[in-house]
């Protein structure tokens, strides 16, 4: 099984599947270039992820900004990682995008998901209302987010439906909350 293991690259299947990605790579540059560049979604996604920012900035509280920023930056990892798997997985796929390359809907899992659950984490630090907070975040993406990129054609649903997402949501943003609890827990014992 070992040797196998150190043959795979040269393995037919492997062969495969690196012509298909190459295919598809090919086919996503020439939809990309032919459907999405400068169009009026395009300019929209591309404002949208500035806007988003713009508004972080100004609220951000810079105080305990590398507390938020930390947390962020894991809300942006795991969604990408959700995001990928789902569209690998061909529950979701993304009929407009920003550029052909990086992750799907970047604006989405690099911009809006982790600016507002920065601001829901900054805001709401008792459980109870951080938890009800979290689950109007995620009713929002889920049931209005959602439609509204599958209306702009941005994101087109094949195998999924949005109430798979709100709960998953909810999930990420208790998860990622408990995670930073035990990180400045074992940060102020340090000290």
């Amino acid at each position: 099984m070992f040797l196998k293991c150190l043959h795979n690259a040269e393995s037919p299947l492997w062969q495969e599947q690196i012509k298909a990605r190459i295919a598809v790579r090919d086919v996503n540059m020439k939809f990309w270039l032919e459907y999405n560049v400068f169009t009026p979604v395009w300019w929209l996604m591309i404002i949208t992820f500035m806007a988003v920012c713009i508004i972080w900035w100004k609220l951000v509280d810079k105080t305990r900004l590398l507390e938020i920023v930390a947390y962020g930056l894991m809300v942006a990892l795991l969604s990408t990682i959700f995001d990928i798997a789902g569209a690998e997985m061909v529950f979701w796929g993304y009929p407009n995008m920003v550029e052909p390359l990086i992750p799907p809907l970047f604006i989405v899992d690099l911009g809006v998901l982790p600016v507002a659950y920065m601001l829901v984490y900054q805001y709401f630090t008792d459980w109870k209302k951080y938890i009800i907070a979290m689950s109007v975040t995620a009713f929002f993406f889920a049931f209005i987010g959602e439609p509204i990129a599958e209306w702009l054609n941005m994101y087109q649903i094949t195998n999924w439906k949005h109430i798979y997402s709100f709960p998953i949501y909810i999930a990420l943003g208790i998860f990622l909350k408990w995670i930073m609890n035990i990180i400045i827990l074992r940060e102020t014992k340090s000290q």
